[in-house]
């Protein structure tokens, strides 16, 4: 009888438990800016979205924001609140059942705050979930007038197309209810924020003048800033003009081209394309799935990719050309997810497009540079990760792959085949510190590798055997 007892209490224990951690991964996955795709379930989509510039707090200021449903207290740590937190200008989405809710606090922590410290600034604001429709609480931009000054403001802008644009891209299942989108506040007008980023743009112009960079003539930053500079040689500013943009998102990257083209990295996985005139977004290819990286190629060409190695090709046009057929879910874990990447090498026949993964992580694929016809090239089990591809006129040499008991003593290798063919030949290079491989510029059938204090190795039998070269000349092809 005791023994039935205790197994019926193991058995309510797990289903318990099992219950517990159900409920805590449909809450995180609710969360979840948009890993996790589901319907609403009878729910509606509260959105809102936090930045702040580089002179209130540091970029990974850890943020916490408080909240709860009018009437209805959760029994956790936080006074009965519940609470998400949020990277800077990630779009946090989350998926509630209809009722009044309210915003609590904002809490900072992290780098601009002693151990154990954390500033909690009153954001008490009620907003309103409807089953089936979006509750848009906007960009709070976070500001103070410098990292040592107490009083912060949070000012509410309007985002509206940055978040019709990303949810019809990542979160296509909520597309159909952005025309019944509401919010809960008023927002900053945009006179107002127009101000506001005048006021920024001067304080940067004005840094910038002291700083002598007589070669640097644009600035970007958050709230879609991008400033067009005129210097003298000295690097003083003489004057200067915000470019216009379509977007109040904070620009990460931004790269000027040929004919005096820019192309500009959004946060939120966009990008803007335009001249000195002014900018509008990208369109984004319908299969685009997540996590998309734009590349310019030498002939002017883009092609753009996701995480699911979906591949997509275009002219400055960007009407896309999907190439679909590779397209894989990747292992997750938290070392494949970092050790994996995706890159592209122009070769000079073709184009190469690999990952750096090891297991189910590990593709190559090869196109001409004229189609962009993608095809798989097999690569040998003996090849554990592709770290980097060369392509002469003969051959496909991957590497150089340091393994795992790689030392001074035990070497690392190169894999080579003929193009056209299957077959990969393992050959080692001199040390196991070996990182950098170039053929000769003039005679590609010639192979340099560079090894640690800067020693070449040269090879002419096409990695077979090395012998030290003396010289500061060869370039390498280290990536």
């Amino acid at each position: 009888m005791k023994k039935r007892c205790l197994q019926s209490f193991k058995k309510t224990y797990l289903l318990t438990a099992l219950f517990f951690i159900l409920c805590v991964a449909s809450n995180v996955s609710a969360i979840n800016n948009y890993k996790t795709k589901k319907p609403f379930n009878n729910k509606g989509l509260f959105s809102i979205q936090f930045s702040w510039n580089s002179d209130s707090y540091s970029k990974n200021l850890s943020v916490e924001v408080s909240y709860k449903k009018d009437g209805f207290l959760k029994k956790t740590k936080k006074s009965g609140a519940t609470a998400f937190k949020v990277s800077k200008n990630q779009f946090i989405n989350i998926e509630l059942p209809e009722g009044d809710y309210e915003l609590l606090a904002i809490n900072l922590s992290g780098p601009d705050f002693p151990a154990g410290k954390y500033l909690r600034i009153p954001f008490e604001h009620k907003f309103k979930v409807i089953s089936e429709q979006i509750t848009n609480g906007g960009l709070v931009y976070i500001i103070r007038e410098n990292k040592q000054a107490h009083n912060v403001m949070n000012l509410k802008i309007n985002n509206d197309e940055d978040l019709k644009r990303f949810m019809t891209t990542y979160r296509p299942e909520f597309a159909s209810n952005l025309d019944k989108m509401t919010h809960p506040w008023p927002f900053l007008s945009n006179e107002k924020v127009d101000k506001l980023i005048i006021s920024f743009a001067d304080l940067l112009v004005k840094r910038e003048g002291f700083a002598k960079r007589p070669k640097v003539n644009y600035l970007y930053a958050s709230l879609g800033m991008i400033i067009k500079m005129e210097k003298n040689a000295e690097g003083k500013v003489l004057s200067y003009k915000l470019l216009p943009t379509p977007t109040y998102q904070q620009i990460k990257k931004m790269v000027l081209k040929k004919g005096g083209k820019i192309l500009c990295d959004l946060e939120n996985d966009s990008f803007l394309y335009g001249t000195d005139e002014g900018l509008e977004y990208i369109p984004l290819p319908e299969a685009l799935e997540k996590s998309p990286i734009l590349t310019q190629l030498k002939n002017g060409d883009y092609i753009m990719h996701d995480r699911n190695l979906n591949i997509f090709t275009s002219d400055d046009s960007f009407n896309w050309k999907a190439h679909l057929e590779f397209n894989q879910e990747f292992e997750q874990s938290f070392f494949q997810a970092r050790s994996t990447s995706m890159k592209i090498y122009e070769g000079k026949d073709n184009l190469y497009f690999y990952t750096t993964g090891i297991g189910k992580n590990k593709k190559l694929l090869r196109s001409p540079h004229s189609d962009y016809k993608f095809e798989n090239i097999e690569v040998s089990k003996d090849i554990l990760k592709i770290p980097m591809v060369t392509e002469t006129s003969s051959n496909l040499v991957i590497g150089p792959v340091l393994k795992l008991n790689a030392s001074a003593k035990r070497p690392a290798y190169i894999y080579v085949k003929e193009k056209e063919s299957q077959i990969w030949e393992e050959r080692a290079l001199p040390f196991g510190d070996c990182y950098g491989f170039a053929p000769d510029r003039n005679d590609d059938t010639i192979f340099f590798t560079k090894c640690t204090e800067s020693e070449w190795h040269q090879s002419k039998d096409g990695g077979k055997t090395w012998v030290k070269y003396e010289t500061n000349t060869v370039a390498s092809n280290k990536e």
